[in-house]
């Protein structure tokens, strides 16, 4: 496990409640990203499957890598239950998992072990700094106890890239992918960039609290907000020199590569 305790080190009670109450894109930010953090339980039982000839890796991602992603959503579900405890967080977790779990398969992992390392690497980054931003943006509300939470799940992620990217060396030293190849998982994962996740955690916030109902509109507005917020506050050099990372370039070229890399991930709209 991580080395915090959500239970023990996180001062919930010190939340301003009356200056939080009322902000629906904070709501919407916990509630998804709590959804889609204790989710990971189910890529973890994939990614076992996947690798289960490797028991250092099979045991790093269910005594590590599952428990520390499933205290991130259990942490982010007591913030919830604590400042909006009418929401019936359970129901609507239900409902996500009837529309998130036929997403995913191992069906749906990359062609080779190495290669789906640098997928998950991907994953972190986006996890890792959006987290990072998260911290900023709660330190715009002047709200600690978000930003505290914010921070230490921002350190497990990047602790888990640098474990993903540890197994990804391992593996490539027999699969000998090339840049093209890696490049190629890179740009796919970004162009995902877990849209399908957070729309998917959206529409079951509000069929669940609107009574069935889901009204695409509202979904655009909140990620024109989103984009808003990450305009603000994402940490953009620190997530390319990190998706940069596998392709091993040598100093002057990923110096003209950082343009290309933040206009691409501007029009993919990451």
């Amino acid at each position: 496990m991580a080395n915090w305790d959500y239970q023990k080190d996180i001062n919930y009670s010190a939340i301003d409640v009356a200056k939080v109450k009322e902000n629906r894109f904070l709501f919407h930010l916990l509630t998804i990203a709590s959804f889609i953090e204790i989710a990971s339980e189910t890529y973890a039982k994939n990614l076992s499957e996947y690798y289960q000839e490797n028991a250092e890796a099979v045991a790093w991602l269910n005594d590590r890598w599952e428990k520390e992603e499933v205290q991130h959503g259990k942490a982010l579900k007591a913030y919830v239950a604590y400042v909006w405890p009418e929401f019936p967080w359970q129901k609507a977790y239900g409902r996500f998992l009837e529309l998130y779990l036929p997403l995913c398969s191992v069906d749906a992992l990359q062609p080779t072990k190495g290669l789906e390392m640098i997928a998950r690497m991907i994953i972190e980054t986006g996890t890792s700094t959006m987290y990072r931003a998260f911290e900023d943006y709660a330190k715009s509300l002047d709200e600690p106890v978000f930003a505290h939470l914010s921070h230490l799940i921002y350190k497990d992620e990047v602790n888990h890239y640098s474990n993903f990217n540890r197994y990804f060396n391992y593996y490539n030293q027999s699969e000998n992918s090339g840049r093209k190849e890696i490049l190629k998982v890179i740009v796919q994962r970004l162009k995902e960039a877990g849209t399908e996740d957070i729309e998917t955690a959206y529409q079951s916030i509000h069929e669940t609290k609107d009574s069935g109902r889901f009204d695409p509109a509202s979904y655009d507005a909140f990620k024109k907000e989103l984009n808003r917020m990450a305009k603000k506050h994402y940490p953009y050099p620190m997530a390319i020199k990190m998706i940069m990372h596998p392709l091993h370039l040598n100093k002057a070229v990923e110096a003209t590569m950082i343009p290309v890399v933040r206009g691409a991930m501007r029009v993919l709209g990451v």
